[in-house]
């Protein structure tokens, strides 16, 4: 019998896709979770007297740090436990270590409670895509894991809108309650409404053996690299987008947030989900497609950001800012859902984390600090100007992944190649 849905659910195409939108909950308060502290940093700054440096140190590297430490951890027991309940865990505590930080009286009270949110939030994608791999059929898997990673956009617009609003009007610890308390929430709804559904695979891997079975697979080592550059240009760009606007377009704080909220993330969204309908279309049969089009899009990002920051008009800008961000949901979608389909079920969770750790530690954590290096490099140069064309360098970066990804094509075209040679012998 072949594989189906249901053998590994256990129940329907509507209680599949019930699971799914608790999970795409569980991220979107993933997301809201981690990106809170960055709007209230000016608050939090005066109240403890705080400079750039420590607050940039709170909000950043002491998650970064956190969460690519215990992320491969947390992804091996992914493959060796009940991911159910220890989503459930994960969940609870960072949840409630966000609630828990409006109560701060330190900086260093604070610093501990994003340690411990980096921490536990470093489970969360790998369990959550495990899930998703069991619940899902191949041939839908992607859709699946596009509709997942749309939960990051959609956890940025809400939670930055009311967080904003409620901290505006009664100050930065009450809006880190409400960012915190419903989590604990649906921490109740996820033991209630979700199922540990059967793993694919029975057999259990051990951490070295997962680790040599990625070495020895050359075309998911080129994937996984594809997917950890591609994760250095994205929030290198996205981090310095407020500034570039800002300087560059005369726009303030206020009307970049609304302008970026209706432009960038409802097009990001789409994206996701369109990306991971094409992935089930072309990557089933034969993934070369796909990977050339993760390729042209990768290539695409250079023309399409030097076009935003040289162009004069906002409106232009604003629009290749947008395809921007369409390009690179059309690069990590279908790259998170290749990744599940070239790893057996038991190292799923590990694989996972091997990714997010990366595209944290590498991509969060290199990307934007090169943008402002170069920038301050060029300001002798060019002045108030250097932002932009640090930018306009940095965006080249896009051709290293584009580079790898073009490679994993053509492994994956010899290994179809090779499996119609192995078929047709049988036929005969």
């Amino acid at each position: 019998m072949g594989e189906t849905s249901e053998s590994r659910a256990g129940k329907g195409d509507l209680y599949r896709w019930g699971v799914l939108a608790v999970l795409v909950c569980v991220y979107m308060l993933h997301h809201l979770d981690r990106m809170v502290l960055t709007l209230l940093q000016e608050p939090i700054k005066h109240e403890f007297g705080l400079s750039d440096g420590e607050l940039g140190l709170i909000t950043g590297t002491a998650y970064a740090l956190a969460f690519g430490l215990a992320g491969l951890p947390l992804g091996m027991l992914v493959d060796r436990t009940r991911r159910v309940r220890l989503l459930a865990v994960l969940l609870t505590v960072w949840s409630g270590l966000t609630a828990l930080a409006a109560t701060a009286t330190s900086y260093w009270g604070l610093f501990l409670v994003r340690v411990g949110v980096g921490a536990a939030e470093s489970g969360g994608t790998p369990t959550n895509l495990s899930l998703i791999s069991d619940y899902f059929h191949k041939d839908r898997r992607s859709t699946a894991i596009g509709i997942y990673l749309v939960g990051s956009q959609i956890g940025t617009l809400i939670g930055f809108a009311l967080t904003g609003i409620i901290a505006a009007r009664y100050g930065w610890r009450p809006a880190l309650l409400v960012a915190g308390l419903p989590g604990l929430m649906l921490m109740v709804v996820l033991l209630l409404v979700v199922r540990e559904p059967p793993r694919q695979e029975t057999q259990r891997i051990s951490p070295m053996a997962a680790f040599r079975e990625i070495r020895s697979r050359p075309l998911l080592q080129h994937l996984i690299i594809a997917l950890t550059l591609a994760n250095v240009v994205a929030p290198g760009l996205s981090s310095w987008l407020p500034s570039f606007l800002i300087r560059t377009h005369g726009m303030n704080v206020g009307s970049v947030g609304i302008t970026m909220a209706l432009t960038i993330y409802p097009l990001s969204t789409l994206a996701s989900v369109l990306a991971g309908m094409a992935t089930d279309r072309f990557a089933t049969q034969r993934a070369t497609a796909m990977f050339r089009i993760m390729a042209t899009a990768a290539f695409l990002m250079v023309p399409v950001v030097l076009v935003g920051l040289l162009t004069g008009s906002l409106a232009l800008a604003m629009a290749m800012f947008a395809m921007q961000h369409v390009l690179h949901m059309f690069i990590n979608t279908p790259g998170y859902a290749l990744a599940m389909h070239y790893v057996p079920s038991s190292m799923r969770g590990t694989t996972a984390a091997l990714l997010q750790v990366l595209s944290n530690l590498i991509g969060f954590g290199v990307g934007p600090m090169v943008g402002g290096a170069l920038s301050d490099l060029l300001h002798p140069y060019v002045g108030d100007a250097s932002l932009r064309y640090a930018l306009a360098i940095f965006v080249f970066l896009s051709l290293w992944p584009c580079a790898h990804l073009i490679r994993a094509s053509v492994l994956a075209d010899r290994s179809r190649r090779a499996e119609a040679i192995a078929v047709e012998p049988q036929r005969a």
